[in-house]
């Protein structure tokens, strides 16, 4: 019997593949006849429908006209509708008037259209879950490279989104909000300055904070035992016992009876030793029965589950709002959270579980408070008092960190953008696999006053930071405070091209790499250019006369060098500059001497070819190529004695992945002279093939070619650090491979330990990624990190301190160096928790606490003092006196 003897199913054999999504047209027409023939039935209606809960488009667009009139205050019968769809030039689509007709006519009656529009909206939800199942399926299908985690979290989404009635389109238009946004201000309005959000159920606090906002993200800090976890309970008894509004407590530090004897303790005012021992007494146990039953009611969760994840709270936190309209999340506390995804260090972990959180509340539209423990910060201080900068995992940057763009390529520091408030900055961030990505900087903040080091690398590259911020190493993101001198840090050896090129004339490119270079333009003095190499001379020449200048020439016989002059070619009055100043100064150049040079901001947009030009130019100026004849190699370098610029230069060179080394020469009673230094053989040959020298220099660089196309790289600097070869021996012992039989593999001799003691090229891990078939060496070896050496730390004292959002991978490129970013970021608000009793027993605010407001993105900060009680444990408003 072949396939098709088999006979057909119910509905016949086409009914599997010719399935119609469900829908009920009659309702959809009675619905909007009824809303034609009754203003009332427009507002019933309108609860429960959306324009996209039709199933037909002719339907959508009728309900559109229809709420559109409504919205307006105008009414909304067939004879209106039909003028207003004929503004809209819409009466053909919709079937024309006569189909509005026909509505009025086939509802049966209009009192009804609230059933017909559940009917209507249960087919939308119909439809949505086909939706939904579909994109699940695709995610098993299709999800082979992804956590599987994450896939199943994504798959909960799409269904919590079809019961929450949300649609694939969450953008809407700025006039779409608008009204809803100025009925949120008449509604707070109409309060008369009651609470909009969840109470704390502190005065002083709700009074600042206007209560917990729907969507934030609160982050409450303080030390061990200065009672952050009692603080997070009196937030959950005033929101759901005082005001009946369903909360959860994620604990994962007590459990749930110790939370319920807490929450007993401080409503019934039983002291909690009291409970713990059995002593209570009579009066004690008639307060506790008189509260029980209160608190048996409160709309309270409380869930203690060991090692939660973030899927976990997800999931469980979606029922609750589905079930009983949840309304506040506490999580206590943040850093005992695990994430099942594989990161390289707690720092992006913590960073992980912050933002989901923040997510967490924007989805569910809840106040969502996690509980965070702060690092040793303030026991370093005199006053003990807390700062934002102490938050675990959070590290901080001076003010004058420059910060790497990818639209530009050019660097902005810290201190610029706070200054500016920009927003949503898009820099170059290391991705999982150690390449430079574009991603977004949502913004700078300040993190208070804190002791700052200076890190400084054997490139000579320069950060300053605290202790406690962290840098990638080959185990992770490390905090500066665990890196000691040979230390290796991810560093980038190759810095993409930025997304917004912009083309000059090649006049302009020239002109200004040698102006930078031996260029003089300082104020109230004539603009000049000095050199003895006659092709740069001619160069600059040429390079004038595109502004219309004409080069004097200035040859003295007692003079080393040969002088241009290049004068304004009209006569200057008030208001005509010189356009070389007028240009120069529009690059921020002019009046700069030469220890304050730098690049400007546009060369870094040039496309790689006048890059390549500029730096051609810039060096036959103070650039030196040459071959020593002693040691046998070649010698590449620019000098300056601004080091702004020698740190542009190398940024620059960093497009050709040209790797470059800092050297400082001081001579006594002079300013400290720079040398950026092109080293090895490999690095050297490609400056050479596709950067160049222009003029005089350029012969010596056609004598260095040939022997250093000839010449074997030294690998000792371009390195991996050696503790990859930890991870080489594991792979072997899993393939079962010896390292007799390795070595063969990789062409050496059996040498025993030896191989393993120093650090292996990036072409030798290459070798070895394919001999262990292995994607991690693979990326080891190819990726856009150079892994430098750290030379010095040194304490620079205190100093204010700033940090920066990055979404997705929390990272960035500053000061050339890849570092991460804070926890702080996600939290709409910071409150941190001090008691100045926990310090000092004799304190005169014995029994004081002071909840330090310490970021609010929405309002005012200030410190808010409480009463602490802890043989109650309980924090509550201080007395009135």
């Amino acid at each position: 019997m072949s396939v098709l003897d088999f006979p057909a199913g119910p509905g016949g054999s086409d009914s599997t593949f010719e399935r119609t999504p469900p829908s009920n047209i009659e309702a959809e027409q009675s619905v909007l006849g009824g809303m034609l023939l009754s203003k009332d039935a427009i507002a019933d209606v309108i609860e429960v429908l959306r324009s996209d809960d039709f199933y037909r488009p002719a339907h959508q667009i009728i309900f559109d006209a229809v709420t559109d009139l409504y919205g307006r205050g105008e009414p909304a019968d067939s004879v209106t509708v039909f003028d207003e769809l004929q503004k809209r030039g819409e009466v053909a689509r919709v079937g024309g008037g006569a189909y509005l007709h026909t509505l009025t006519v086939a509802v049966p009656t209009a009192a009804n259209a609230g059933y017909y529009a559940k009917i209507v909206r249960e087919q939308a939800v119909l439809r949505r879950l086909i939706e939904a199942g579909t994109r699940i399926v695709s995610y098993g299908y299709g999800g082979q490279g992804e956590e599987v985690d994450d896939l199943v979290d994504r798959a909960q989404a799409e269904i919590y989104k079809v019961t929450e009635r949300r649609t694939s389109e969450d953008y809407l238009p700025l006039s779409d909000i608008m009204p809803s946004a100025l009925d949120e201000i008449e509604a707070i309005g109409s309060r008369g300055g009651q609470m909009v959000g969840v109470p704390t159920g502190f005065q002083d606090l709700d009074a600042l904070t206007n209560g917990l906002h729907p969507g934030q993200m609160i982050v409450v800090a303080a030390r061990p035992a200065i009672g952050k976890s009692t603080l997070g309970l009196d937030f959950a008894r005033s929101a759901a016992i005082r005001h009946g509004m369903t909360t959860v407590i994620f604990s994962l530090e007590m459990s749930r009876n110790e939370i319920t004897m807490r929450l007993l303790s401080a409503e019934a005012r039983v002291a909690l030793h009291t409970m713990r021992s059995g002593m209570m007494s009579d009066d004690d146990w008639t307060r506790m029965a008189r509260r029980m039953g209160e608190v048996a009611e409160a709309p309270l969760f409380i869930d203690d589950s060991p090692n939660m994840s973030m899927m976990e709270i997800r999931a469980k936190c979606r029922r609750l709002k589905q079930r009983h309209d949840l309304r506040f999340v506490i999580v206590d506390y943040l850093q005992l959270m695990s994430s099942p995804k594989k990161t390289e260090s707690r720092q992006q972990e913590v960073s992980e579980l912050s933002r989901a959180l923040k997510l967490l509340a924007k989805e569910l539209e809840v106040p969502v408070i996690a509980i965070s423990q702060l690092n040793r910060g303030p026991e370093q201080r005199t006053d003990k008092r807390p700062q934002v900068s102490d938050l675990r995992e959070s590290g901080c940057l001076t003010a004058d960190t420059r910060v790497l763009r990818a639209d530009t390529g050019a660097e902005v520091s810290l201190g610029e953008l706070l200054e500016s408030g920009a927003r949503d900055i898009p820099v170059w961030s290391l991705d999982e696999k150690l390449r430079l990505v574009p991603r977004t900087m949502t913004h700078v903040f300040p993190s208070g006053t804190k002791e700052v080091f200076r890190l400084r690398l054997r490139s000579g590259r320069e950060i300053e930071a605290t202790a406690n911020h962290p840098f990638m190493t080959y185990d992770g993101w490390r905090s500066l405070g665990e890196l000691g001198k040979g230390a290796r840090l991810a560093v980038p050896r190759h810095v993409p091209a930025p997304q917004n090129l912009q083309e000059w004339s090649e006049a302009e490119v020239i002109l200004l790499a040698h102006m930078i270079g031996d260029g003089s333009f300082v104020r109230r003095q004539p603009i000049r250019y000095a050199s003895k190499d006659e092709a740069c001379l001619e160069a600059v020449t040429g390079a004038a006369g595109h502004f219309g200048v004409s080069a004097v020439r200035d040859d003295y016989a007692a003079a080393r060098v040969t002088t241009l002059r290049l004068p304004a070619p009209y006569r200057l009055t008030h208001g005509k500059r010189n356009p070389i100043a007028a240009w120069l100064d529009g690059l921020g150049l002019f009046g700069l001497r030469s220890h304050e040079k730098f690049i400007p901001d546009r060369v870094f947009s040039l496309p790689k070819k006048q890059a390549a030009l500029f730096l051609r130019h810039l060096w036959a100026t103070d650039g030196s190529v040459w071959w020593d004849e002693k040691s046998k190699q070649s010698q590449i370098y620019y000098a300056s004695t601004s080091r702004r610029l020698i740190d542009d230069v190398a940024r620059l060179l960093l497009r050709f992945n040209v790797m470059t080394r800092i050297k400082t020469a001081q001579k006594s009673g002079y300013r400290p002279a720079y040398h950026l230094y092109v080293y090895g053989s490999e690095n050297q040959l490609r400056f050479l093939e596709e950067v160049g020298v222009h003029g005089e220099r350029a012969k010596q660089a056609a004598r260095c070619m040939p022997t250093l196309r000839a010449t074997k790289g030294n690998t000792n600097l371009d390195t991996i650090p050696r503790e990859v070869w930890d991870d080489v021996r594991s792979a072997l012992t899993e393939k079962g491979m010896t390292h007799r039989a390795f070595s063969v593999e990789l062409g050496t001799q059996f040498c025993g330990s030896t191989l393993w003691k120093h650090a292996p090229s990036r072409g030798r891990l290459g070798r070895v990624a394919a001999i262990l078939d292995s994607a991690q060496m693979e990326m080891l070896a190819t990726n856009d990190v150079f892994w430098d050496e750290v030379a010095s730390v040194e304490s620079l004292g205190e100093q204010p301190v700033y940090d920066a959002t990055v979404l997705g991978t929390h990272n960035f490129v500053a000061n050339g160096i890849s570092v991460h970013n804070s926890i702080e970021q996600d939290a709409d608000m910071v409150i941190l928790l001090h008691r100045e009793d926990a310090y000092e027993r004799e304190s005169p605010r014995a029994g004081e606490a002071d909840l330090i407001v310490a970021k609010h993105r929405n309002g005012p900060t200030a410190t808010v003092t409480v009463a602490f009680q802890g043989h109650y444990s309980r924090f509550v408003d201080m007395a009135t006196h």
